[in-house]
């Protein structure tokens, strides 16, 4: 039985077997398996440039399990966005409709930064003379005026031969009448073996054609690295004795087989950085909190998102680099501001990143070699990071190296090391509150009524300087933050997003129509769930629809009931007036309303993991006292291990929490006490 509609209620699904997930962060590859009898695992270790599937087979040994034990298998990977962001993808063909070879180059005529008098618009996936006409017209209508001849797209396949690794064919209306688009993609396939052809039918099938051709073209340009990556870490693993599915983790929030993700690699996008958000829908509710700010900070970047009303905050729309992208994908900003970001001098000012030290031969104070330094050597210089902690699991600090390598680039700037790594730190902090507000402030949402989840190898070093900056009241450090991005991978399920254009104003729609639309997306989406083996019992359908006031340009999503009728329709536009206030600060709503979109989220329920109560604790003995720099001086603070503490357990700042893959900071005038499962609440003492 299919459920459908928000409310729909799915059976608990429980795992008999080991669950594996691999997140690749730019500095360190965190592995955590959950055992049968619900023990976790977790295990950190230095990502390899350049091979991130040897990163994957590192991390797995590193938990001591064979592979032939794991029934599940899941993967978030960097692949895709840094193929896109370094710019080595695929070298890229593009077929469109005779008459439409420069709609990517135009583009649109927005400025997206108005007082920027060097402002350049981001290069193009491919040159002009990369584009291909094809004769063929079918009309806004569906009527057929230029029937597609063969004889032409096997002669345009014989000039693409050779020189492209990968083509998009973006033909005018396919969007809504694919079928030209998909008999030019059958013939460049059985005449280009080896080449990777992408439909825009296939990927993104909404109006607005620049942004229907820039997501074509921007899956195209990373697919051939995405199945090259996917093909050998599947090799690989089958090699070491896996008989599961691999999962992949996608921009949306859940995941699909490696074999889906072969054919959506736009999807993959942010296949990294959203398992954090998905375990915070999870988190808001053991704590009973709907609204909270995620904050993963790695060795590499800071990467903020939200969760909404309990639900991870979700945009049919991202840019990356000046390319659209339409796409359902987890709103996350970023900043490069790691542990690893590299303290330097610019234009006389002092700066951090977005440059990282890596892993190799990583900060200073690693004692690898690393002779510049960075904000984790700030942290240990100050005290922050005790001496004797060991990062990523294993690695020792050398506090001397530290101390050189501020005291270099201190000197430039006429300033002692202390002073230098205080500075930093403070510049670091000014990053990262922005970024927040580029996600809460500049859409109209007040940070003040947010909680802050802070975690990842050194976000929950910085989180309660970010708390004060914005005044948030309340942060939390979950049970394992520095492997928090792969421990939510495993609480993800599969999820498929299918869309289908439909145009229709308030009060004049064709409710038979549209209601059909929903029935042809409902399939759709149950046949993708059922290609990557999930099971009728547990599939979840979610209608919505993409509304907006006559007249403008963009929409919003809103979420739509399972029946189309008078009653839903209403509804909707009440519940899009309330939206638009929340999102702009006004709305009105007697101004007629029209539909752009038809939209299916469906979902395949995947294991629960339970979280066991712990224990009542006393507080402990702190295990050392060390000197820890704070503003304006340096003071005793008291060292914890984090695994001695337990509900009933209450720390006063200053204090150090230590555990694997994580340091927590407690500044004076701030207090930890502990949930139930073990999470530690953070606020300041009134």
């Amino acid at each position: 039985m299919i459920r459908t509609g928000p409310s729909a209620v799915l059976p608990t699904v429980k795992s008999a077997g080991y669950r594996v997930a691999v997140d690749i962060g730019g500095t360190f590859t965190d592995a955590v398996v959950v055992m049968p009898d619900g023990t976790v695992r977790s295990s950190k270790s230095p990502s390899i440039p350049g091979n991130q599937d040897q990163s994957v087979a590192a991390g797995v040994d590193l938990l001591g399990l064979p592979l032939d034990q794991v029934d599940d298998f899941i993967h978030g990977t960097t692949t895709a966005l840094n193929a896109l962001l370094e710019r080595r993808g695929a070298r890229l063909a593009m077929v469109v409709t005779t008459g439409f070879r420069d709609v990517y180059e135009i583009g649109r005529a927005n400025r997206p930064e108005m007082y920027n008098i060097q402002y350049h618009r981001s290069p193009m996936l491919l040159r002009r003379k990369d584009i291909f006409e094809i004769d063929e017209r079918v009309a806004a209508d569906g009527n057929v005026l230029t029937a597609v001849a063969e004889p032409a797209v096997a002669s345009l396949a014989q000039r693409i031969r050779g020189d492209y690794d990968a083509v998009a064919v973006c033909l005018i209306n396919s969007y809504r009448w694919p079928d030209h688009e998909l008999q030019i993609k059958g013939i460049l396939e059985r005449e280009l073996p080896g080449v990777s052809v992408v439909a825009s039918s296939d990927i993104a099938p909404e109006w607005r054609e620049y942004e229907r051709f820039s997501t074509t073209l921007v899956s195209a340009y990373v697919t051939p690295e995405i199945q090259n990556y996917l093909g050998a870490l599947e090799e690989r693993l089958s090699a070491g004795g896996l008989r599961s599915p691999l999962h992949v983790m996608q921009s949306n929030g859940g995941v699909m087989t490696a074999q889906t993700g072969l054919k959506r690699a736009v999807q993959t996008l942010f296949s990294g950085p959203v398992g954090g958000t998905v375990a915070g829908e999870t988190l808001g509710k053991e704590i009973g909190s709907p609204h909270l700010i995620c904050v993963d900070m790695g060795g590499t970047s800071f990467d903020v998102s939200l969760v909404v009303d309990g639900r991870a905050d979700i945009e049919s729309q991202i840019e990356i680099e000046g390319h659209p992208v339409l796409t359902p994908s987890v709103s996350v900003h970023s900043c490069g501001a790691g542990g690893g970001s590299v303290i330097h001098v610019e234009a006389g000012g002092l700066r951090v990143g977005p440059e990282s030290a890596g892993a190799l031969p990583g900060p200073a104070c690693y004692g690898r070699g690393g002779g510049r330094p960075t904000i984790t050597d700030a942290n240990v210089f100050l005290g922050r990071i005790p001496p004797d902690a060991r990062l990523g699991g294993s690695i020792s600090l050398d506090v001397g190296a530290a101390e050189r390598a501020l005291a270099t680039v201190g000197s430039q700037l006429g300033l002692g090391p202390e002073e230098l790594a205080v500075g930093a730190i403070d510049v670091a902090n000014a990053m990262m509150a922005d970024a927040i507000r580029e996600l809460t402030v500049a859409r109209g949402i007040d940070p003040r009524d947010f909680d802050l989840v802070a975690f990842g190898g050194a976000g929950p070093l910085h989180a309660a300087a970010l708390a004060v900056e914005l005044s948030i009241a309340r942060v939390m450090v979950p049970v394992r933050p520095g492997v928090l991005s792969a421990f939510g991978m495993l609480q993800a399920n599969v999820r498929h997003d299918v869309v289908r254009s439909y145009f229709g104003r308030f009060g004049d729609i064709d409710l038979a129509a549209m209601a059909m639309g929903f029935a042809e997306l409902r399939q759709h989406g149950s046949a993708l769930l059922r290609s990557d083996g999930i099971d009728d019992e547990a599939v979840m359908l979610e209608g919505s629809v993409d509304l907006r006031y006559v007249g403008q340009e963009y929409t919003l999503t809103i979420p739509f009931g399972t029946t189309v009728d008078a009653s839903t329709v209403s509804d909707a536009a009440e519940a899009f007036h309330d939206a638009y206030k929340v999102r702009y600060g006004h709305n009105n709503p007697d101004e007629a309303l029209e539909v752009v979109s038809l939209r299916i989220t469906a979902v395949g329920l995947r294991p629960e993991i339970d979280t066991p109560r712990m224990s009542e604790r006393a507080t402990p003995i702190p295990k050392a006292t060390i000197q820890t720099r704070f503003a304006d001086s340096a003071v005793p603070t008291a060292v914890y291990d984090r695994t001695h503490l337990g509900p009933g357990s209450r720390v006063a700042g200053p204090a150090v929490l230590l555990e694997d893959g994580c340091t927590t900071l407690v500044p004076p005038g701030w207090s930890v006490a502990l949930t139930t499962v073990g999470h530690m609440m953070l606020g300041r003492v009134e």
